[in-house]
Parts: structure tokens; sequence; C-alpha cells
């Protein structure tokens, strides 16, 4: 009788619960996300780890594993890849697989938790120059990154500093380097896994499934555009490109590859979207105002507009630091210098003779000089082109330049000369008569 009571009720809560539509939570197999980190680390490593710990985020993953298998490589990337490590509010853990040397040991020691493979080595991190301001510095670096983290700062600063060594592991003189067994004696390791699947198990995460990324042609792309020397060359292949368009007084060859190279620049930048697009839409409206300056001249005003917008532009896709700031300053000198060879030769060439004004106002062509232009007081002509308000009129068969004395005038209209002072000849509409 219970048992067909209990059966009863458990049928009459099914019922209830299909037809209430009620739904129980399905828990989600948990994720580990795995950025492998082999080789030299440059940006590219350091566009790899931003992408990881985006998808991580998106994912929600459990934990984010950082494969570490390196000699060393930038300081200013390793930097890039520390700060993000710190920020993310996933949990963090090292894999050493074989070598985390130099810049390595410092991502190494930005993760949370550091587990290392048997016959696998950290530290090292002597910096190159071995100057004593280049020490200083990246030795504070290492100290401040393992006491946030909570690893020993004077066993990651004598990573750094050889001066003092450390007493039992490396002599005065002698920089600091540590085997696995070595790196948890000092509690740097907290354990050792011959995989990064056997890592997880120390966390209670070996039935979680792991999504490996490694660099792409993408991120070594824009490793290679993060790189200082060719970021200079950018910005010089930019600025001489707009200088061209200028000097060729045109909308063309030169907007079109400007905006192509900014377009890399832009691309190896690591703003947030929102941030990016504001810099993409000043870099492109600083064209919008150049051409608009190209197409009236002697405004000015959008020309500044231009120009400032320009440069802040790229300062910003430069990352807005001082360093940005010796890139733009060496992209400016490289500029002039393309555009002092540029103007010289480019314009002979025949591809830009067909993009390039080169039709000269001769007489044989029916133009006078800018001499005595007191013969055409009071004569009558038709404009040639609009006067907006300079432009070109016809007298006689000779084609004279001449400025409106009042509003634009329309190609095609019957004017006479008003005034002529030097070289300037003004002219406006002549009256229609009267029916």
């Amino acid at each position: 009788m219970i048992t067909w009571l209990r059966q009863l009720c458990m049928a009459a809560a099914c019922i209830w619960v299909l037809a209430a539509g009620v739904t129980f939570p399905v828990q989600a197999a948990d994720s580990v996300q795995a950025v492998v980190i082999s080789g030299e680390i440059d940006g590219g490593q350091a566009a790899l780890v931003q992408r990881g710990i985006a998808q991580a985020e998106e994912r929600q993953d459990k934990a984010l594993v950082i494969v570490i298998n390196t000699l060393g490589g930038r300081v200013d990337s390793a930097l890039k890849i520390r700060d993000m490590l710190t920020a993310t509010s996933i949990p963090t853990i090292a894999y050493v697989d074989s070598r985390a040397w130099s810049a390595g040991a410092l991502i190494a020691l930005s993760c949370r938790h550091i587990i290392m493979a048997p016959g696998s080595s950290i530290g090292a991190a002597e910096p190159i120059p071995n100057t004593e301001k280049n020490i200083a510095a990246l030795k504070s670096e290492f100290s401040a990154t393992a006491e946030q983290m909570g690893h020993n700062p004077s066993v990651a600063a004598a990573m750094v500093d050889k001066s003092d060594g450390f007493p039992g592991y490396a002599d005065a003189g002698q920089i600091l380097a540590l085997s696995d067994v070595q790196a948890r004696e000092l509690n740097i390791a907290e354990g050792t896994a011959p995989t990064p699947e056997e890592a997880l198990r120390l966390f209670s995460l070996g039935d979680a499934r792991v999504y490996y990324e490694e660099k792409s042609l993408k991120d070594s792309l824009i490793g290679i555009l993060q790189n200082e020397y060719v970021r200079v060359i950018l910005v010089g292949l930019i600025l001489a490109a707009v200088f061209a368009e200028i000097k060729m007084a045109g909308i063309g060859v030169g907007m079109v590859t400007a905006v192509l190279l900014g377009g890399l620049l832009f691309l190896s930048g690591d703003e947030s979207l929102s941030e990016g697009l504001t810099v993409l839409a000043a870099f492109v409206g600083s064209f919008a105002c150049i051409a608009l300056e190209l197409a009236s001249p002697g405004v000015g005003i959008f020309g500044i507009a231009g120009v400032v917008l320009l440069f802040g532009s790229l300062f910003y896709m430069l990352g807005a630091t001082m360093e940005g700031l010796y890139i733009l300053a060496g992209g400016t000198v490289l500029a002039m210098v393309l555009f002092y060879f540029l103007g010289r030769h480019l314009p002979k060439s025949r591809l830009l003779a067909r993009l390039a004004l080169t039709t000269r106002s001769t007489r044989e062509k029916g133009y006078s000089s800018q001499g005595d232009k007191s013969k055409y007081l009071y004569q009558r002509g038709r404009t040639i082109t609009i006067l907006r308000p300079a432009g070109t009129i016809r007298i006689g068969k000779e084609r004279v330049d001449a400025v409106s004395a009042g509003p634009f005038i329309e190609r095609d209209v019957d004017v006479r000369v008003i005034s002529v002072e030097g070289g300037r000849v003004l002219v406006e509409p002549v009256p229609k008569r009267n029916p």
C-alpha cells in the first residue's frame, strides 16, 4: 500500500512538472582552456594569450592552463601577458613542460598555481643587457608579481639579480635557476605531473574537457606588426602616402594606401572594442577632413582638423604611451625622407601621370601669362569652369584665371571684368536683359 502510494505521488509529481513546464537545470561538464606558449616570447604569444583568456571567460571555464616551453623573449610582451593573467578572474595554472626561462619564468609566476613536468626548470631571468637599471626594473617586476600571486618574492628576485645568489641553491654571482624538485622545495611549484591533463587531476579537474589553443598565423602577424621597428615603418609609409596625395592634389592611390596600412596598424593594437572603434573612426575621419581641404583649398580648418585627427589616432593606435610617441616621431622623420625622394621621382612615372595633374597652362594652349592683365578691364567673356570663387574664363581666344566678385558662378555663364588688380581679374555675371 505504501509502495503504491509512493508510486502514485511520483507519477503525480511528474505530470505536474510536465504540465507546468518546469525543467531542472543540467550541470554542464567542466571545461578548461589550455594555451600553449612555445618558442620565443613575442607579440604573437601575447595575442594568443589574449585570445585564450577571452575564450575561457566566454565559456566560463573552470581553469586556464598556460603550458610553457620557452627560453625567453621580449620583456614587453611578457609584461603584457603578466598583466592579462593577473587580471583575469579565472583560476590560472602554469604547467612548465620543459623550460620556463627568462620571460617564461615571469609568465609562470603570473599564474596562481605552478606545476612542473619531471626534469623541467624555471628561472635564469637575467636581462640582456644586464645593466643596473634593467636588473632593478625587472627584479621589481618579478618580486611584485610573485608576491601578488602567492609565490616567494625573494626566490623570484634571485632569478633576475645574481649579485647575492640564493643560499643553498645559487652562489653569489650566479643566477638562480630551479629544477622541478628544487622549485617544490622552495614552494614555487606545487607539484609534478607528466602531462597537463595529469596536472589538472591535482586540482580535481581530471575529467574536465580541455580546449587547446596554439599560436596561429594571425597571432604571428600581430606579433610582427607589434614590433617597434615595423611600426615605425608603417607610420612612415602612412604619412608619406598622405603627403604624396596632398602634393598630387587628388584623392586616389595615396589615400587608399594610407587606409590599408592604417588597418594593419589598427589590427596590431589591443584596445577594447569601444576604444578601438573610436580610434578607427578618428583615423578615417582624418582622411575625410583632408579630402575636404583638397576639394576646397584655402579654407584651412579642414586641413588642420585632418592633421590633428591623423596624428592623434596614430598615437592611440600605438598604445598612447611614451614608446608610442617615440614610434610616431620616428615614423614622421622616415615619412619626410621618403617624401623627399617620392616628390622628386614619382611624379615622372607613367603610372602617376594618370593620377596627377600634368597639364600646363601655356600660351600655346590658350592661357595668358600672369603679367599685365589691365587690357581685360570691362571686357566680356564666358566661364569655362565653375568660379568658386576662383576659376577660368575665356575672353576672345584666351583663357584667363578669374575670381567671382560675388557668389559662385556656374560654367558657361557670360561674365564681365569689373576690376583688375595686378594678376587678379575680378568678374561678375552679365545681367540678363528683360524682354
